[in-house]
């Protein structure tokens, strides 16, 4: 691929304290928040159909860290991959970064000043965390979303960033909320899990092949970066039927219920469609979300297979809460689908 400079934007700070304040929300990228959400719903959920009882107040402490670590995150990401994003010639409503900072709308230090805020919040939230082992899983997740990016380690400038990424958010996270409510965590958590980091691996193949000419321009290498362009490609193909494989195996061997896995793989057009996108060389924002919208999707399809199995189940705040975030997962993506598919200019 060739590499096509992009002229550096006019410095445009916003003026006004709403306009920056919409600048710094923009920052954060909360659309993503919906990952970090529904799969602490989904390790929840599978705690409470394990017999745990729902405790209100643990589900809001666990909520408030998972969503103040993933914003975290991507401030600290923005800053630390500025140039990257500066090099990146097509970036895409879900890769190439925020674009707040390239397009000098905010001061670069207002990204970094926001990441050690939200940092010193979640260690403050992790220190009310009940047992050592929950303390231990949200010391983990934060070291790996911090060294992303960060210096000294990189993980996303050394081949490491797709794999720190898939362990913390959506394997650390879903079993933190497991072991707060549960005390433990059952073979079903910890296979709905893997499954769930898996595609997390894979979803970010798609977006730094999306980033890929940008990437090589300032040196940083990923898994992509390291693959090549057809060979991710493969490799992202493969690995979702390998993926889908192993929740049939599973449904069928009795380790996941019916209801999950009959969901799981209803969500498998995405991803078909995203690989046939990708081999036709299209790495637009259409193929990104596809890619981005099948994390969520799986989390919700956890989320309400256990719900069914566990059908009818007494009304109280459980049942309110994951339904609402269930309903709100639902408002997102009819309005993003319906973005996404208009037609272009």
């Amino acid at each position: 691929m060739t590499v096509t400079a992009v002229p550096q934007a006019p410095a445009r700070p916003e003026r006004g304290t709403g306009r920056r304040l919409g600048a710094l929300i923009r920052l954060g990228r909360p659309k993503f928040l919906f990952h970090s959400l529904l799969v602490l719903c989904a390790g929840t959920e599978l705690a409470v159909h394990a017999g745990a009882r729902f405790d209100a107040g643990l589900f809001t402490l666990v909520l408030a860290f998972g969503c103040g670590a993933h914003l975290m995150t991507y401030y600290c990401n923005d800053y630390f991959d500025l140039d990257a994003d500066r090099a990146n010639p097509a970036p895409t409503a879900w890769s190439g970064g925020s674009r707040v900072l390239t397009e000098r709308t905010l001061a670069p230090t207002t990204g970094l000043a926001a990441a050690f805020v939200l940092l010193l919040g979640t260690v403050f939230l992790l220190a009310l965390l009940p047992t050592p082992g929950t303390r231990l899983l949200a010391v983990g997740f934060l070291l790996l979303a911090w060294f992303y990016t960060a210096p000294p380690f990189r993980l996303n400038y050394r081949a490491g960033g797709e794999l720190a990424c898939a362990l913390s958010l959506h394997g650390l996270l879903p079993l933190l909320a497991c072991l707060a409510q549960l005390g433990g965590v059952t073979a079903q958590a910890w296979a709905c899990v893997a499954v769930l980091a898996a595609l997390q691996f894979l979803q970010l193949l798609v977006l730094n092949l999306a980033d890929l000419d940008g990437d090589r321009a300032v040196g940083k290498l990923t898994v992509t970066g390291l693959l090549g362009p057809r060979r991710t490609v493969r490799l992202y193909a493969a690995g979702q039927a390998g993926v889908y494989g192993a929740v049939a195996a599973l449904g069928l061997c009795g380790l996941v219920t019916p209801w999950v896995t009959v969901l799981l793989l209803a969500t498998a057009p995405l991803p078909w469609a995203a690989a046939r996108a990708m081999g036709a060389g299209d790495l637009g924002t259409r193929t990104t979300f596809a890619a981005t919208a099948q994390l969520p999707l799986a989390s919700a399809a956890v989320v309400a297979g256990l719900t069914l199995s566990a059908w009818p189940q007494e009304w109280d705040w459980w049942p309110a809460l994951k339904t609402a975030a269930l309903g709100a997962f639902a408002l997102w993506w009819l309005v993003t689908r319906g973005q996404v598919s208009a037609p272009r200019d």
